[in-house]
């Protein structure tokens, strides 16, 4: 949200010398003719560029400025920069002034008048001429706005205009809707509409074939029971054509009545219109999604499936027209432009009512403001693959705002979305439950109060902002406020794109709960506004705020909204910025005429003869009493509040000059400069050698500061060198510096030992146990080494036939590796079960041989007690083996 940077400037502002700023602005003293119905809702500024067109009856006046600002910094305002007068053909005050997308053509709107005036150049009117210029002008439908006709509620550019043949919508109180392509070429563009429509019409017709023609000069209107509910408020569009908006919503026109119910027009084009390059293809797309959708929907309904049908065809037809390119030579945008294709009506279908969900407390609509649906960037450039680069900040559905005159404002939320419908050609004979639409709603998200409740009428106005989308200016009696929505955009628009039931009521609870819209009150006003704010943005001016009252131009400078930067960047650090204070403006009774000379111009007799006692003059004095008595009311309380206004600059005079006093006195404490402060002394010989006494001198202002700022630098220095000496004493206990302990060095002996075991590597150094004569490490890979039975007869045998052991090539020639060592162990079992054997065949050959019962008992015995032996030497001795292929295994990774 913009923060107030700086209130009425001084080229805005009544001053002793130029003034053109404020003269700009000033009312005339005589009389005007107002028209009722029109003032309600007044736009009486408007702007091109830095250029601003005030109508200030029925006159317009022209000023630039930067020309303004300019000539009060070099205080040259007499000299032909002030504004310039714009005669018009308006018979009554104008209420509305409109500047079309191009300003080529200015609209002058009074309140049952409209007339269509050709702005001169930017360079002729800034070539310092201050006399005033007549404008030519032409009279938008003579005999459809005139007095007897219904007044004029809006007035509105159509966005999607062709270029150079600008289009202007009319909307009157009586719900008629009226469009007008003009071309300044052809008077009769301003004298018949292209579109003419009955929104009471509209609402009940059936087909195309009724007459839904608006409401013409002379003929006699029936009795409807819609004259009271549709009466209209006010009007917009739903978008302004942009590239990253939804299609359908610069075709949507909204309508909202006093009542409060809420109407839609899709798609309400004139004869030849624009669209952006993606518009077309987006929109191809997502219909044809659609009816692809309807077409396996079981569920979908006969209507739906011919709107569907019906936006089809009508996308075709643009597709098959062949788009005429057009360049904009200003800004280099690109874009399409389309003929409204004749197989369909002109006018769509009414959509509506709109049903607020929940209801809220109406008073009486007075303003509507829609925010256009953005479409996914990354569906757009799918193709290139750069989706994940693509950010969308934005909802992807509508925001309706509501204003009433109760002072509030209403967020709405067009879940559904606002399409093209058309009315039937020819009305069904018999009739279904599908032609029964169904009622179309708008979800209430939040409401705002943004006038006290004792006020009782409360018009508000919106103004869209030029720097964001999400953010609107809305006008009240009591100043210009600003509603920011992006607070909740991001949260919603996540909830809505991947949605779960599961825990969805209680999300929404929490974004209602935590998040809500921003409001400021940038301009805070004692008096109402006289006309509805602008907001423009330019390098020079700012981003800067404009209105006015009775008392003259308010205007409040913004803050430039910035990008987001890098938030490890180093920020600057200076002093907060003084809070912008509005300058005080003399109220206009300081400065109006009294209307006392003119009451006695008007009886000038009673004051030349002698004062008599009679009627006529009890009635003169009463009328003079009742205009002093107001004038002297109104000079009392503007003097009064200007006493309030100084008490008050007094008292907050008197806290500034405290604060101050509290922070020289801080910073005197602080530098030493206060008398009162300690400050060391030093006792010593003095420099010559005698005994007096020597005291430092007082060190004061940056000396101290210096000296403070050494001492931290000292400090500081002191705990580096305590952080080294830390780190020098751990670096000691921990390091590798040191010697090895009798227990590091053995472990580290066993490890190099089972390393050569294991991989049959050289040792780094001697080892214990089996080595080389080079310091190899010799695995222990014969069946001796492995396993150690002194009672085994394979090692007796092994002993026998193996008197010394081999030499060191032959055990390396054996295998240093484990397979190697596995083949050993194989070896080693076959040889043992082969022992076994040779035993068991001894045995039986002994049993046979020996003789007698008793030697065969004794035999018997003695092979019993051998059988258990061997079998007892065999388990252990598989066991062993099975224990050293598991230690092989572990320590090869087998």
């Amino acid at each position: 949200m913009p923060k107030v940077l700086e209130y009425t400037p001084a080229w805005l502002s009544r001053g002793e010398g130029s003034q053109a700023g404020f003269d700009l602005f000033k009312k005339e003293s005589r009389g005007q003719k107002t028209g009722g119905d029109g003032d309600r809702s007044r736009r009486t500024i408007a702007h091109r560029g830095t250029e601003v067109f005030v109508a200030v009856g029925k006159d317009v006046r022209w000023a630039e400025l930067r020309s303004l600002k300019d000539a009060h910094e070099s205080n040259d305002g007499h000299q032909g920069n002030g504004h310039r007068i714009l005669k018009t053909p308006a018979a009554f005050d104008i209420t509305t002034l409109s500047v079309s997308p191009d300003g080529s053509l200015i609209a002058i709107v009074t309140a049952h008048t409209c007339h269509v005036g050709i702005l001169p150049t930017s360079a002729h009117l800034r070539s310092g001429e201050t006399t005033s210029l007549r404008l030519r002008a032409f009279q938008v439908g003579p005999t459809a706005h005139v007095l007897e006709q219904a007044p004029i509620t809006t007035a509105l550019w159509h966005p999607l205009s062709r270029p150079g043949v600008p289009s202007l919508l009319t909307v009157t109180k009586d719900a008629c809707v009226r469009l007008w392509e003009l071309d300044i070429e052809n008077r009769h563009s301003f004298d018949e509409p292209s579109i003419a429509v009955d929104l009471k019409k509209l609402g009940n017709a059936t087909s195309t074939a009724t007459d839904l023609s608006a409401s013409k000069y002379g003929a006699r209107q029936g009795f409807s029971p819609d004259e009271v509910e549709m009466e209209v408020a006010s009007a917009c569009f739903g978008g302004s054509g942009a590239a990253d908006e939804h299609a359908w919503s610069g075709m949507a026109l909204w309508v909202a009545m006093t009542e409060g119910d809420v109407y839609a027009l899709c798609p309400f084009l004139p004869s030849q219109f624009t669209l952006q390059e993606s518009a077309l293809p987006g929109l191809t797309t997502a219909v044809v999604a659609k009816t692809r959708a309807l077409t396996s929907d079981a569920e979908a309904t006969e209507s739906e499936k011919k709107r569907a049908d019906s936006q089809t065809k009508w996308l075709a037809d643009l597709d098959e027209q062949g788009a005429t390119t057009l360049i904009d030579d200003t800004t280099f945008e690109r874009s399409d432009v389309y003929s409204r294709p004749t197989k369909f009506a002109s006018i769509p279908k009414l959509q509506g009512p709109f049903r607020l969900s929940p209801e809220p407390d109406f008073g009486e609509i007075t303003d509507i403001h829609v925010v256009a649906p953005l479409i996914d960037q990354s569906e757009l450039y799918e193709e290139f693959g750069d989706e994940d680069e693509i950010e969308n900040e934005g909802l992807s559905v509508s925001i309706v705002c509501l204003a009433t005159n109760t002072g509030k404002v209403h967020i709405c939320l067009d879940l559904d979305g606002v399409e093209a419908e058309w009315l039937p050609a020819k009305r069904g004979r018999s009739f279904a439950l599908d032609d029964v639409d169904d009622d179309k709603d708008l979800l209430l998200f939040e409401t705002i109060d943004l006038v006290a409740a004792d006020v009782d009428t409360a018009h508000c106005a919106f103004t869209a902002s030029p720097s964001d989308r999400y953010e609107v200016f809305v006008t009240s009696p009591t100043g210009v406020h600003t509603l920011d929505f992006n607070p909740w955009i991001s949260g919603l628009e996540a909830e809505l794109t991947y949605p779960h039931d599961e825990g969805s009521a209680l999300r929404l609870e929490n974004l209602l709960d935590s998040t809500s819209t921003l409001v400021d009150h940038p301009l805070a006003l004692s008096s109402p506004p006289a006309t509805s704010a602008i907001a423009l943005l330019d390098s020079t001016l700012g981003f800067f705020l404009l209105t006015s009252n009775p008392s003259g131009p308010v205007a409040a400078t913004l803050d430039l909204p910035h990008t987001p930067q890098n938030p490890y960047s180093p920020t600057l650090l200076a002093l907060p910025a003084p809070t912008p204070r509005e300058p005080y403006q003399l109220p206009a009774a300081f400065y109006n005429p009294s209307t006392l000379p003119q009451l006695l111009k008007s009886n000038p007799a009673a004051l030349k003869q002698r004062l008599q006692f009679t009627p006529s003059t009890l009635q003169t004095l009463t009328e003079a009493h009742r205009i002093l008595s107001h004038e002297t009311h109104n000079l009392a309380l503007s003097a009064a509040d200007l006493f309030r206004r100084i008490e008050r600059l007094r008292s907050e005079l008197i806290d500034q000059v405290s604060s101050v006093r509290n922070l020289s006195n801080r910073i005197d404490t602080l530098t030493g400069a206060d008398d009162s402060a300690d400050f060391s002394r030093s006792i010593g010989p003095a420099e010559d050698g005698g005994d007096g006494i020597v005291e430092d001198a007082k060190v004061v202002g940056s000396e101290r500061i210096e000296q403070r700022v050494l001492a931290a630098v000292g400090a500081n220095k002191g705990l580096e060198e305590r952080v080294e000496e830390v780190r020098r004493k751990i670096g000691k206990l921990g390091g590798g510096g040191g010697k090895l302990s009798r227990r590091e060095e053995m472990f580290g002996k066993e490890v190099r030992r089972l390393e050569g075991m294991i991989g049959g590597e050289k040792g780094r150094g001697s080892g214990e146990g089996e080595e080389g004569g080079d310091g190899a490490v010799t695995p222990p890979v014969k069946p001796g080494a492995l396993l150690r039975l002194p009672n085994s007869p394979g090692e007796l045998a092994e002993r026998e036939e193996t008197p010394a052991p081999p030499s060191q090539p032959e055990a390396e020639g054996e295998g240093q590796s484990l397979t190697a060592r596995m083949s050993a162990v194989e070896d080693l079992r076959e040889r043992l079960d082969k022992e076994v054997e040779d035993a068991l065949q001894r045995l039986q050959s002994a049993s046979e041989d020996s003789g007698g019962a008793s030697r065969s008992g004794m035999a018997s015995e003695w092979k019993k007690r051998e059988m258990n032996r061997v079998m007892a030497l065999m388990e252990r001795e598989e066991a062993l083996i099975e224990a050293v292929v598991g230690r092989l295994g572990a320590l090869g990774g087998l």
